[in-house]
């Protein structure tokens, strides 16, 4: 049996060897796919959220660099061919572990209702998030007991009043962002959206502000949504940016909208100077909102600061100033 492989090996030409090698890769590298697209990236977060990106780097070790280096070294009858093939199948199945491994740290595994923003939220984030709240003495939530799908749909709960001076300053402090508060995190319901989703939700006054409403509107029509069942949010996640539609009745995302919102902006001024309008002002001032957000978080023509009662605004005064 031993020596019916190197016969094999010895019988096979180059384009033979370099075909087996790649069709192998193939099968290995669609299974990858399958799950990256059932569990680890459903949907538009594929895109969106790194599961593209992770996928070039498999597929460059994968598709690439192993059956090149079949190509390039197997040579039939060639002294050593099997220890060659032995050493390439071994440092691409190590390759490939490793880019297993990293994938499946970056899945997405919770988009989180937090700061007036739908986040995604990685699965190597939530385990640093939860290792930096227990060395706080905080319990991080089991995101899965929460909400057993994947991606859970999850939300922080904004601060209730007299705590967001408290609020802000742990988020300066060492505590884990809005969207990383595995202590604090609620799966998202209808009554939580009920509290505070709905009163967050983008109307069609501020869409129109930025011309998102057209973008918005074509997204709505190309799903075939109900537009009475639609909140707009915004999103952000780890390569894009820009607007959800949120289904009312069944309380989940039903479409990522990404938007570049710079050149959305920029696009809409030029359209009001070229009619010889001016913004108003409170319009004028959302768009310096947003040129002002170092990571546009909220890229948002309306965005406004949380409201806060006048002891909350105390609060949050001496929070800074300590």
């Amino acid at each position: 049996m031993n020596s019916a492989a190197p016969s094999f090996w010895a019988t096979l030409s180059t384009r033979k060897a370099f075909a087996i090698h790649l069709t192998l890769s193939l099968l290995v590298f669609s299974s990858l796919i399958f799950v990256m697209l059932m569990w680890w990236f459903p949907g538009e977060l594929f895109i969106l959220d790194g599961g593209w990106q992770g996928l070039k780097i498999v597929a460059l070790i994968d598709l690439v660099l192993g059956p090149m280096l079949t190509l390039v070294l197997y040579k039939p009858g060639k002294k050593g061919l099997v220890l060659d093939m032995s050493l390439i199948a071994g440092f691409q199945l190590a390759a490939l572990a490793y880019g297993f491994y990293a994938t499946h740290a970056q899945r997405t595994v919770a988009v989180v209702y937090a700061d007036r923003n739908f986040t995604t939220l990685s699965a190597d984030s939530a385990e640093t998030a939860a290792a930096e709240l227990v060395a706080l003495e905080r319990t991080p939530k089991s995101i899965k007991a929460l909400h057993d799908e994947y991606p859970a749909l999850l939300l922080t709960p904004e601060p209730p009043p007299g705590q967001f001076g408290k609020y802000v300053s742990q988020l300066l402090s060492d505590y884990p962002e809005s969207h990383e508060r595995l202590d604090l995190f609620e799966k998202l319901g209808a009554e939580s959206h009920r509290e505070i989703l709905e009163k967050r939700a983008k109307t069609q006054e501020s869409l129109e502000t930025t011309g998102a409403d057209v973008i918005v509107a074509k997204a709505i029509e190309k799903g075939n949504f109900d537009p009475n069942d639609i909140e707009i949010h915004h999103f952000k996640a780890r390569y894009a940016k820009g607007l959800v539609l949120f289904s009312i009745s069944e309380q989940r995302i039903l479409d990522y909208v990404p938007i570049k919102w710079h050149e959305l902006i920029a696009k809409k001024e030029a359209e009001m100077a070229a009619n010889g309008t001016e913004p108003a002002e409170g319009e004028q001032a959302d768009v310096n909102d947003v040129e002002t957000t170092d990571e546009l978080a909220n890229e948002t023509l309306d965005a406004t600061p949380l409201e806060t009662p006048d002891n909350d605004q105390q609060e949050l005064a001496e929070s800074v100033e300590e």
